[in-house]
């Protein structure tokens, strides 16, 4: 216990003397994790943003870059003949983003940024049962708009641990916790 008190307390001090926040002309890189809000599979993903130095709107600074994410969840839906029915979806998306990153005025190491997503997700379903009936796989994924918002907290000049919400089309939405390092 007296070594974790030490580590927490250590970390504290060290990133109570470090500054730093969404600068421009920098690329940020992490991966995350993410909570679906449909379903209890969990969300791989990783994100790129770089922070613009000609755009001025406000305070603030436009960062844009990409996503990717991978997620999946099976449903069964009953038993028949001893076996066990039901349908499989996968989900691979990828896309775009656009945050803005609001100013912290007296504080270094809060990120705050809201944005916008716009992603493709090539999605699948499949059938999962006795093969003596066959059924068609409906459709599923599509081009997705969503909107988020989320914050950085800057651990040191190079790494921050990332919290997103984001609410979008095509059933995708989700809380995402993840780290960023700048490049």
């Amino acid at each position: 216990m007296k070594q974790l008190l030490f580590i927490v307390l250590a970390v504290f001090l060290v990133s109570s003397f470090c500054s730093a926040q969404f600068v421009k002309e920098n690329g940020y890189l992490g991966p995350s994790i993410g909570f679906y809000f449909y379903g209890s599979s969990p969300i791989f993903g990783a994100n790129y943003e770089y922070a613009l130095s000609s755009v001025n709107i406000g305070t603030g600074t436009v960062g844009i870059g990409g996503l990717f994410r991978y997620w999946s969840w099976s449903i069964d839906e009953g038993t028949y003949g001893g076996e066990t029915w039901g349908w499989t979806y996968t989900d691979i998306m990828f896309g775009v983003q656009a945050f803005y990153h609001f100013k912290m005025e007296n504080n270094d190491k809060l990120d705050p940024f809201a944005g916008l997503t716009l992603a493709y997700d090539a999605a699948s379903v499949k059938y999962k049962g006795p093969s003596t009936y066959s059924y068609v796989s409906p459709s599923w994924g599509g081009i997705t708009l969503g909107a988020s918002g989320g914050a950085r907290y800057w651990f040191s000049p190079n790494l921050a641990g990332v919290i997103r919400v984001g609410f979008g089309s095509s059933s995708y939405s989700a809380l995402d916790l993840g780290v960023d390092f700048k490049l």
